[in-house]
């Protein structure tokens, strides 16, 4: 070790999803599971998942909840607790609103107090540890995602609504069991979709990707991490099926490309949640007003938000799958997100000061997601998004 290099801290990797892939994965998951009660989540907005889910009927006892994305809260999912206690497993079938909602019933029903504590302190803090021992047992989880790009089927986290405010929750028992990723589940999914959750497992991995790694990552995870920056562009870029985006995202959470990250360097998607909480609109929306006023701190030296020789890195990646790009990582995700069909569009809302203080409140003051920022730093960066960098 050379004179001032700091000593290599071990990583922890460890994931638990089972995942089945290809036409025919959701009856195979289905197939596998033990007998037993089943409750049975779906999407109420896509009518024809109850024929793909079809298998799980034949279990004793199944119920069916059918649940509209739009409305998932936190008395969602303790509805669902509710009723889960009386089953053995719950499968839920739909987009990322739909498997979050089954995900935190099945730790609720686990470990009861977890409610009261997201509950807790309001709009402050915006992330929260389920208990490390859940006084309860632990019913099966199985995913059959209907989306693709938001990996909620293999993530240890889900977001959850509250009186407005999405509150982020981690634990291992939000990751599912099993994931059945079919292409019979995503065969009708829009193609505008598709790209759109496309950039958002692009954004994931360049979230990951852009600070110094906190633990031992060893050169492969780099390596792994751009092999699927090129990758998910070139898919989408050819319009391959969102079966095979759907595959690639996942591995955006599975893959040795996560190995030695920082849970929480990701500014962009604690700065993101609050704009789209704020003024409704979509996730990816607020993602990409947002994207470019970091990026262009990273590429001046704000080290806070990530390295700009590892953006470089990243975006070479992507280029490398699609020469049209510009050079400039900044114009370069502008142009992107513009070519996909993802460009926000903003309502009168909340003055950037507003969105500052939200963001340091939620995630910051000694929170390690946006600790460090100032209301007064935040507010600029708000300012610059809003200001229709994407016109």
């Amino acid at each position: 070790m050379t004179v001032g290099e700091r000593p290599s801290l071990p990583a922890v990797w460890q994931r638990v999803t089972r995942v089945h892939l290809g036409a025919g994965a959701a009856a195979a998951a289905l197939a596998e599971a033990r007998p037993g009660r089943t409750l049975l989540v779906l999407d109420a907005r896509q009518p024809a998942l109850l024929d793909l889910v079809a298998p799980v009927l034949r279990a004793t006892g199944t119920s069916v909840v059918r649940l509209d994305p739009g409305a998932c809260d936190l008395e969602t999912s303790i509805e669902l607790a509710e009723r889960l206690r009386d089953n053995d497993r719950v499968v839920a079938a739909g987009g990322g609103s739909v498997m979050d909602a089954a995900a935190l019933a099945r730790l609720f029903a686990a470990a009861p107090d977890t409610p009261g504590r997201i509950r807790l302190g309001g709009g402050r803090p915006g992330l929260i540890h389920g208990a490390a021992t859940p006084s309860g047992p632990h019913r099966g989880l199985i995913a059959v995602p209907t989306t693709v790009g938001t990996a909620a089927e293999v993530s240890a986290a889900a977001t959850v609504l509250l009186d407005g405010r999405r509150k982020l929750v981690m634990h291992p028992l939000l990751a599912a069991d099993v994931a059945a990723l079919d292409p019979a589940a995503t065969r009708t999914l829009p193609r505008s979709a598709v790209r759109e959750g496309a950039l958002e497992a692009v954004l994931r991995v360049c979230n990951g990707y852009l600070s110094r790694p906190v633990g031992h990552c060893p050169p492969t995870a780099d390596s792994e991490a751009r092999d699927l920056l090129r990758d998910l562009v070139r898919a989408t870029v050819a319009e391959r099926p969102a079966q095979d985006i759907a595959e690639l995202s996942v591995r955006t959470i599975l893959g040795f490309a996560m190995v030695g990250r920082d849970t929480f360097a990701g500014k962009v998607w604690y700065l993101a949640n609050e704009l789209s909480s704020a003024t409704g609109v979509r996730k990816m929306q607020a993602t990409v007003a947002v994207v470019p006023a970091v990026w262009s701190r990273v590429l001046n030296g704000d080290t806070r938000f990530g390295e700009a020789d590892r953006l470089l890195d990243g975006w070479a990646a992507i280029r490398a799958a699609h020469h049209e790009l510009p050079h400039d990582p900044v114009q370069g995700i502008i142009a992107l997100a513009r070519s996909w069909g993802v460009t926000p569009v903003f309502p009168t809302g909340p003055a950037p000061a507003a969105l500052a203080a939200r963001a340091v409140r939620a995630w910051g003051a000694g929170l390690p997601m946006l600790d460090g920022f100032s209301t007064h730093e935040l507010t600029g960066l708000y300012a610059e998004a809003l200001q229709g960098v994407l016109k």
